[in-house]
């Protein structure tokens, strides 16, 4: 995994992974760091010793957990799984957050990914990449203080906009009209539902 910048930030989510790898049969790990002021390259192996996570939590993040709370509040008729199967795409593999799937009807099925810093380019190429896998019901959730860069969305993204918390009524709209529209939240309904 490559990224584009380097910060602490990254370096501190990159290092949560290690734990996890003991529940692997083979891994290897390489990494660049940077300590004291010096690069260091870091492997990782299988048989190396490092101490197993403890128990995992069942949400990645806090906007993970209350966007899942919030949806099953709001859309009873829908059943929502958090990290379904991979989509295969090409040589890569896609990993959405969230399987949205209609109680009633199982057909209805959509797929949500919350999306954390972001450019224009890396929405163009996440959204090349469900295209050539062909799943065309995809919601993006994104984090509009996340932005790294000025620039219009892709046209054909269904996304929902948010500020702290994601709107699930929002996202329950794209759910029932299947339609192509950007979903907008000004400041004040984002920061309306973070203070419930």
């Amino acid at each position: 995994m490559a990224l584009f910048r380097r910060t602490l930030l990254y370096g501190r989510a990159l290092a949560s992974l290690v734990p996890i790898l003991v529940n692997c049969p083979r891994f290897e790990l390489r990494a660049e760091c940077v300590l004291r002021g010096r690069s260091r390259g870091l492997l990782l192996a299988s048989g190396d010793p490092i101490f197993p996570a403890p128990e995992g939590r069942l949400h990645d993040s806090k906007l993970e957990e209350r966007f899942a709370a919030d949806f099953r509040r709001t859309a009873p008729d829908w059943d929502i799984v958090r990290e379904p199967q991979a989509v295969a795409s090409g040589a890569s593999l896609l990993f959405p957050d969230f399987l949205l799937q209609h109680r009633l009807d199982p057909s209805r099925r959509w797929l949500l990914e919350i999306v954390g810093f972001w450019t224009p380019e890396y929405l163009a190429r996440k959204l090349a990449g469900y295209r050539a896998a062909r799943v065309a019901n995809l919601i993006l959730c994104i984090d509009e203080r996340r932005s790294c860069a000025p620039g219009d969305l892709p046209a054909e993204a269904r996304v929902v906009r948010f500020h702290r918390r994601i709107p699930t009524d929002d996202v329950l709209a794209v759910l029932e009209k299947g339609g192509t529209e950007d979903t907008r939240n000004d400041e004040r309904r984002s920061d309306a539902q973070a203070s419930i």
